[in-house]
């Protein structure tokens, strides 16, 4: 196989090329003070997709910011594979079989779903699982944000205000498609002035064949092109994948090659704590958190907050820690007999995601299986990319094409009068799935990886997007070095299962177009034509075959003071205590429509802009005071750790 030669070296020299900063901690490095413990403004746990920003954006601010991350520089573990698009698909698959990298990977699995344990990829690791996702960017629906708003009782959450920080990070340009779509392509127009934000966000350099063909075929299945993009507030029709890599290298963009080494590195108020796990938040006599202890690497320290402690550890781990430090279920905290800090029911509840199913045929068009089996082809592409002027298919994670729709009436009729009426209940512009063009083979074997006999394979994968189902997170252990126990509860509401099957049959409604006629072989197909010839099939199957789309979400909710399920309110702020707030996907009040990512990261600059605007109001700037921790001088090469 030629895949896995170039995958390791024939992209080597792109890890080389790290700029590193100085702004970052190591326990007693201050020899006036051989105390390892340090005390800051504020203590930021995970350097995540929301973590960085708002660390970042706080230290601007001229606050001293301790950020805390348990992981390191993904591409110190992963190489290539954190920083070039086309490998993000090495992330996707859900077998617990796949590879795993613990440097980079909490090797997170779920509770058994119809009967089968799921590995949860997620990001351990400086950028969180910005570094290794694929990159999509898209904004929910107004609606959503306007009922995020209706659901917390705070306008500021509503689309109208909330997309000024949903564009405040953004840095778009324009592609050069090569070779260009068959189709005309949009550009997303309403972000042509994001030109001053950290995050670098462009469209691949390339379109797969597959994925123009697959946008006749939405066409001819009723699916029209977008005409505004998927930033606009509206998901409805096809268009062209916008992702967070870097427009002049095509490397992928994650919150710490953009918040972090654009801004944050130099800037001497941010220090960072790498390989270092947060073990639980202290609180005073009070219930006023005062700081967090730290694992770091086996050396025990305690990092101290003057105005604020801030969560951003994700929506499982997050939870973890609120329940380790005392915040949670009643009956968790006193099963394993930590003391009560405060109640709160919802602490892990409400767990929304995206689950995804798919059909995989056998095509005559070019596709990821030449780069795994045909060495000329890769090594074309590996000059491609490595041009002055990156382009081909290593620029696009082989996912270049989506579309989001309501099912159409003839598979809405197929559903149940209650499932019906609970979509029917949903806002006018909430879309019920999301097709994704993928030109990669999407069978259980493979996760979504290459091919399995050296012949082009692609799939049509279609995520639910308005599921019902809910599940939750919790600890089986007061070790904070044990995973969570997460259950997704997929399909635990039987209407997503209703929708399950119509969204299968949809699929197989869109590959049966004219337009794919000469394009698929025979009947060549994952799942075979014989495994899903009923509606009890096609149930048994997407139940052990759907996979995530890895937008956990909602497990320490937003919401009013009266709602018994809300962790936080509108400000980010944890009930029950004080100067503790949590910021990240397990904020989210409501699982999204969209990918989260872009969301995420509005979150973290609409926050971290209240945080600025309470504390001077307050108490003002904090200068600099060291406590004992210090900064540990990085020299070119080195590994922040």
């Amino acid at each position: 196989m030629i895949l896995s030669h170039f995958y390791v070296l024939g992209l080597l020299r792109l890890t080389t090329a790290r700029l590193l900063g100085s702004s970052f901690g190591i326990p007693s490095y201050n020899i006036f003070n051989p105390s390892p413990n340090a005390t800051f403004d504020y203590v930021v746990v995970g350097a995540g997709n929301a973590g960085i920003p708002l660390a970042v954006r706080l230290a601007e601010a001229g606050f001293r910011v301790a950020l805390v991350e348990a992981g390191s520089y993904a591409s110190l573990g992963n190489g290539n594979f954190s920083q070039v698009p086309l490998y993000a698909s090495a992330f996707q698959s859900t077998s617990p079989s796949s590879i795993r990298n613990p440097q980079t990977d909490w090797s997170q699995l779920t509770e058994p779903q119809a009967g089968i344990v799921r590995l949860y990829p997620q990001g351990k690791a400086l950028g969180g699982s910005t570094s290794r996702g694929h990159q999509a960017y898209t904004f929910g629906t107004t609606s959503s944000y306007d009922l995020w708003a209706e659901m917390v009782n705070d306008a500021s959450y509503s689309f109208e205000n909330f997309r000024s920080w949903l564009h405040k990070p953004l840095n778009f340009t324009r592609p050069v498609l090569a070779p260009p779509a068959d189709s005309s392509v949009r550009y997303a127009p309403d972000l042509e002035h994001d030109q001053s934000g950290p995050v670098s966000i462009t469209f691949g350099a390339y379109i797969w064949p597959w994925s123009s063909l697959m946008q006749k075929a939405f066409r001819q299945a009723g699916i029209l092109e977008s005409m505004n993009g998927f930033t606009s507030g509206s998901l409805t029709g096809s268009g062209w994948q916008l992702m967070t890599v870097d427009s002049e290298t095509f490397t992928k963009e994650s919150s710490e090659t953009s918040y972090l080494q654009k801004l944050g590195v130099k800037n001497e108020n941010l220090v960072v704590y790498a390989n270092a796990l947060v073990t639980k938040v202290i609180f005073d006599a009070d219930k006023r958190a005062v700081g967090v202890e730290v694992d770091f690497s086996g050396v025990f320290l305690t990092l101290l907050g003057r105005k604020e402690i801030v969560l951003s550890a994700g929506a499982f781990r997050t939870p973890q820690l609120l329940m380790l430090s005392g915040i949670g279920p009643r009956e968790t905290l006193m099963e394993h007999g930590i003391p009560m800090i405060s109640e709160l029911a919802g602490v892990g509840q409400n767990l929304g995601d995206h689950v995804a199913i798919g059909i995989a045929r056998q095509v005559v068009v070019t596709t990821t299986a030449e780069l795994q089996w045909n060495a000329v082809y890769a090594q074309a592409a590996l000059t491609d990319y490595h041009s002055d002027r990156p382009k081909g298919p290593f620029t696009t994670y082989g996912g270049d094409l989506l579309a989001f729709e309501k099912l159409p009436s003839k598979f809405l009729h197929g559903l149940s009068p209650s499932a019906q009426q609970a979509l029917d209940a949903l806002p006018s512009d909430w879309p019920h799935l999301e097709h994704v063009a993928l030109s990669l083979y999407g069978g259980p074997s493979q996760g979504f990886l290459g091919s399995p006999d050296g012949q082009n394979w692609a799939t049509l994968a279609t995520a639910i997007v308005s599921p019902f189902s809910r599940g939750n997170v919790t600890i089986n252990s007061t070790d904070p070095h044990v995973n969570p126990i997460v259950n997704p509860a997929y399909f635990s509401d039987e209407r997503d299962t209703e929708l399950a099957i119509q969204a299968f049959k949809r699929v197989q409604d869109i590959l049966n177009q004219t337009s794919l006629s000469d394009v698929l072989v025979g009947t060549k197909s994952f799942p075979p034509p014989s495994m899903i010839e009923t509606d009890e099939e096609v149930s048994k199957y997407v139940r052990i075959a759907a996979t995530s789309l890895f937008q956990a979400s909602g497990t320490a909710k937003m919401g009013r003071k009266d709602d018994p399920m809300a962790v936080i309110d509108s400000k980010a702020r944890v009930f029950g205590v004080s100067n503790l707030r949590v910021i990240d996907a397990s904020s989210f009040p409501l699982l999204m429509p969209s990918h989260i990512q872009a969301t995420i990261y509005g979150l973290a600059e609409k926050m971290a802009d209240d945080m600025i605007k309470d504390a001077k109001k307050s108490h003002g700037h904090s200068k600099f005071h060291d406590d004992g921790a210090g900064q540990q001088p990085i020299l070119p090469g080195g590994n922040g750790t």
